[in-house]
């Protein structure tokens, strides 16, 4: 599988201090994941390599790998020296037990096995209450056989880098856009489908200090750099993309497929029977996981901030299709609960836009 590699200058900001080792396998088999160590002698040892130390682990996961949401592998560079690390981000539920598990463990280590062997036991030294952890003292390839056992995005489609020059001028496309909501039965690209979505929500500054970025800077601005939004593409007729639900993935500028199959009209049902949804070629849906604003801004956070920032990429996107020829529409009128279902959104998530994209037939508001 592919793994996402980022270069930095700035080291990795860690909240507990890494101490990384290949170990070797003694007694019953452990699963991947992030696991107490246990003050007692138990059947769950593991030996560090090339040395005489044990340790014992308790075998009652914390974090186990259905919880590891995405890994990336970043190079930092610190005092001149250059080294590798593997981040390791969690889902919600990974989140909140990291959370615990190092709020318990402060002053003591914690272990991470992987293919059932001890690969890390790091110091705890403060809690963690973003869903992040890291791995480091291995060499890039040694992190990329680990990404590999863990299977991690195995479904993930790398999409074609962007274009930072067009033929297109920025005043130009403010004149041209219009909403467009009639389109030509014809296929897109997939180099389009990626432009668009960098447009959007794509990473232009990567940053690794700071977790709650998940990958860097976008092309939208975001209240507290704190980026609500998620992004997902209903794809019925994309070239080189087989047909199905995908979502964004900033970070390595990637997509991942949700579901297998056309969804365009289970879309369009739920938006109310909007044929402009059934018949683009491709649809992208904005979702927002609201707890990620209103935990640092409140209610003022749900009210006002994230729909500011849907504002922001959303209009990135209407800009950038004009610049390359298509068309789109922003919709909002749909059933919440109808769009959930179709999208098969985690509960956290709520789905806020619909913008169906194609080659529009000239037929301007």
């Amino acid at each position: 599988m592919k793994t996402k590699v980022i270069k930095s200058v700035a080291a990795m900001l860690f909240l507990f201090v890494p101490i990384t080792f290949l170990g070797q396998s003694i007694g019953t088999t452990l699963k991947t994941g992030w696991y107490y160590l246990s003050n007692q002698e138990t059947e769950f040892k593991r030996q560090r390599d090339k040395s005489s130390e044990i340790f014992y682990i308790n075998p009652d996961v914390i974090v186990p790998v259905e919880q590891f949401e995405e890994l990336s592998i970043v190079e930092n560079e610190y005092d001149g020296t250059k080294y590798s690390s593997l981040i390791i981000r969690f889902n919600k539920n990974g989140t909140e037990n990291w959370s615990n598990a190092t709020k318990e463990s402060i002053g003591n280590r914690v272990a991470l096995i992987i293919d059932d062997k001890l690969v890390s036991t790091p110091l705890v030294n403060a809690q963690i209450t973003v869903g992040v952890s890291s791995l480091s003292g291995y060499t890039k390839g040694e992190l990329e056989a680990f990404v590999k056992l863990m299977g991690i995005g195995d479904e993930a489609i790398y999409l074609p880098s962007p274009q930072l020059d067009g033929f297109v001028s920025i005043e130009k496309a403010l004149h041209e856009r219009r909403s467009r909501r009639d389109f030509q039965d014809k296929e897109v690209s997939l180099e389009n489908i990626s432009q668009i979505l960098w447009a959007a929500y794509g990473i232009t500054l990567p940053n690794t200090d700071y977790p709650f970025l998940r990958g860097g800077f976008r092309t939208a601005p975001s209240a507290g750099g704190l980026y609500p939004l998620e992004i997902y593409i209903a794809v019925g007729k994309v070239h080189g993309l087989a047909p199905g639900l995908y979502k964004y993935v900033p970070d390595g500028h990637k997509i991942l497929k949700i579901i297998d199959g056309d969804v365009r009209s289970e879309l369009c049902v739920a938006a109310l029977g909007q044929p402009m949804i059934r018949e683009a070629p491709v649809s992208i849906v904005y979702t927002a996981v609201f707890s990620r604003t209103t935990s640092k801004y409140g209610q003022r956070g749900r009210e006002r901030y994230v729909c500011i920032d849907l504002g922001h990429s959303a209009e990135n996107v209407y800009l950038q299709v004009e610049a390359l020829g298509l068309g789109t529409c922003a919709a909002a009128s749909f059933s919440d609960e109808k769009m959930s279902e179709v999208l098969q959104l985690p509960k956290e998530e709520e789905p806020l836009y619909i913008m169906p994209i194609g080659y529009n037939r000239n037929q301007d508001e």
